[in-house]
């Protein structure tokens, strides 16, 4: 090989090195986001998640209040149906 095809493989490699280096740039940029809108969306679900559950033991403490008043209601009146 001679001196002037090994510049030219050079200057080819160097080209190449280039664009290997702005697709790894593109791609951790793309995968940052990513993984920054999977944590956003995890984050709101695990919000949206949590009120849920919120709701179910607000839900479970209004029953129970609703079991405690029939119950006395059926003890002070057991006569009444």
């Amino acid at each position: 090989m001679s001196f002037h095809e090994l510049l030219g493989q050079q200057r080819t490699l160097l080209e190449e090195l280039d664009q290997l280096q702005e697709a790894v740039a593109d791609l951790t940029a793309l995968l940052a986001s990513a993984a920054a809108d999977e944590d956003e969306e995890r984050g709101e679900r695990c919000e949206q998640l949590a009120w849920l559950h919120r709701q179910q033991t607000g839900a479970r403490v209004a029953l129970g209040e609703i079991e405690r008043a029939l119950l006395a209601f059926m003890t002070d009146e057991p006569d009444r149906d």
